[in-house]
């Protein structure tokens, strides 16, 4: 078995930089996401729960993920926890390209605002998608 990792204080630092940098990222994303879900829930007449379900979506990711990570650390592994993850994910990427629903092109780019990984991967693999449909083909 090696030795623990030794960190010098310019990789400690480091570290806060990207911890601070994806906090706030994160945070744009969900201040976004949130606003752009709820509206979607609204007009789709889910009434007062429209305001926690945005919150309801990504905690179940952030819970989901968690879990995973602690029973493979314990080594209970139990892959459907990051697939379900996963779904949720692409679920909170639908509803934001469904809520700016005017044109094809602008629920992608919105859906990537949201989550730029998987998104961006979603329009390369919908570029083809896009020129046949057209830009005025809405999501939902």
């Amino acid at each position: 078995m090696s030795a623990p990792i030794q960190l010098t204080r310019m990789h400690r630092v480091l570290i806060g930089v990207v911890v601070s940098g994806a906090v706030v990222i994160a945070g744009i994303g969900f201040a976004g996401s949130y606003a752009a879900v709820r509206e979607l829930a609204l007009k789709k007449g889910f009434g007062n729960f429209a305001y926690v379900f945005p919150i309801g979506i990504d905690a179940g990711i952030c819970v989901l993920l968690a879990l995973d990570l602690l029973l493979t650390w314990i080594r209970i592994p139990f892959p459907l926890l990051r697939q379900t993850a996963w779904l949720l994910t692409v679920a909170t990427i639908a509803f934001n390209g469904a809520a700016l629903c005017r044109s094809f092109i602008l629920s992608v780019v919105r859906s990537a605002a949201a989550s730029p990984r998987p998104a961006t991967s979603a329009t390369r693999l919908l570029r083809p998608a896009v020129a046949r449909v057209g830009s005025s083909t809405c999501l939902a």
